[in-house]
């Protein structure tokens, strides 16, 4: 008699585990891309190298949910950048550079504190080039606008309304945590995203207070504007975007421009258009066509690009991608982006790689 009751306690506990873990999860993913690179001219030498990221960025994460009841849930994300090709942090220091948060969703809206990318990337960026044609290389030169999202809010706190006919808006606010000034490093951003069917659009703003030049900086210094500098005074952006899929066709638009503000010199703008179409012509086949058009005051950059995609699974594809950029106006170099600023006006990037999802 002991043991048949020792025996049904055993099973009840076991049952209350397992409701529980029910209740919640857990998925370990990420993205694993390499590929070998030509581009013909940095610095006035071709260089052929091992890329990463290419078609997505190399990324190891972690998300997880709980079910509180009520229909509210917790949640939380973190994710970390790497480099396929050396096996390094993209960002040495910050582990989950890409992604680190904590939230609570429910009927009201969502709530997510942390460090995560800001609205432009969310909702606009991925009407881009860039990421509906599955090329790194896509995004504008200096990446200003941040679509390649390499410039994550810190101490961010963000807002999602529930989706109502298909329209979500939200807003993030990232604290500077400066004592001497609220606004200083502090960051905003907002935006909607409506999507019906085939069809998505997106509207998105960003600002930010003393943000880093980085790689942007490199770009700048190509441009004779007499106003280069390590730090923005702030860092203004709006794009809007739309999307549309018709048959076996993936069509996309974009259009963003960028305000800089600098401490001690004229400010300048940026402005970038992009058209896009993918074409699934086979089942495990796709073509990505798309032009860039980008613009600091009389520089001028045309880029041009040629993508297939041989799918192997869900999970694994074979890509050859290629893009060309023609400088014009002021801009005597070509420069797209992370390749390094040509020699003279004209660039080709191609790459043949593997991307696989896990």
């Amino acid at each position: 008699m002991k043991k048949h009751l020792i025996g049904m306690a055993v099973l009840a506990a076991s049952a209350s585990v397992t409701c529980a873990h029910a209740q919640s999860s857990v998925t370990i993913y990420g993205s694993m891309d390499a590929g070998l690179a030509y581009v013909s001219d940095v610095g006035g030498s071709s260089v052929t190298r091992l890329d990463q990221g290419t078609m997505q960025p190399d990324r190891i994460g972690f998300r997880g949910s709980e079910d509180l009841g009520g229909g509210m849930k917790a949640f939380f994300q973190l994710e970390a950048g790497f480099a396929t090709d050396t096996g390094n942090q993209v960002n040495a220091g910050r582990l989950f550079n890409r992604n680190a948060t904590v939230g609570l969703s429910g009927s009201l809206g969502t709530v997510t504190v942390g460090n995560m990318p800001d609205i432009v990337f969310d909702y606009a960026g991925k009407l881009s080039n860039g990421f509906q044609l599955t090329n790194f290389y896509l995004f504008h030169p200096g990446n200003l606008d941040t679509l390649a999202n390499t410039y994550q809010f810190n101490n961010a706190v963000r807002y999602t309304s529930p989706t109502v006919n298909g329209l979500t808006f939200s807003a993030m606010a990232g604290m500077g945590e400066q004592a001497e000034s609220a606004s200083r490093n502090r960051n905003l951003s907002a935006g909607a995203s409506y999507a019906d069917g085939p069809l998505r659009m997106a509207l998105a703003y960003s600002r930010q207070n003393d943000r880093a030049a980085g790689y942007s900086g490199a770009f700048l210094s190509t441009l004779d504007l007499g106003n280069a500098a390590t730090v923005f005074d702030s860092l203004t952006t709006w794009a809007g975007g739309v999307g549309y899929i018709v048959g076996d066709w993936r069509l996309n638009a974009l259009y963003t421009q960028s305000e800089v503000a600098l401490p001690a010199a004229a400010g300048f703008k940026q402005r970038n258009g992009d058209l896009g179409a993918a074409w699934r012509y086979a089942p495990q086949l796709t073509l990505n066509l798309g032009y860039s058009h980008s613009r600091v005051e009389d520089a001028r950059y045309n880029q041009f690009s040629i993508g297939n995609v041989y799918a192997f699974s869900k999970r694994t594809e074979f890509y050859v991608v290629a893009a060309y950029q023609k400088a014009g106006g002021s801009a005597s170099l070509a420069f797209q982006n992370y390749t390094g600023a040509s020699s003279d006006d004209k660039q080709l990037v191609t790459t043949i790689g593997l991307h696989h999802l896990f």
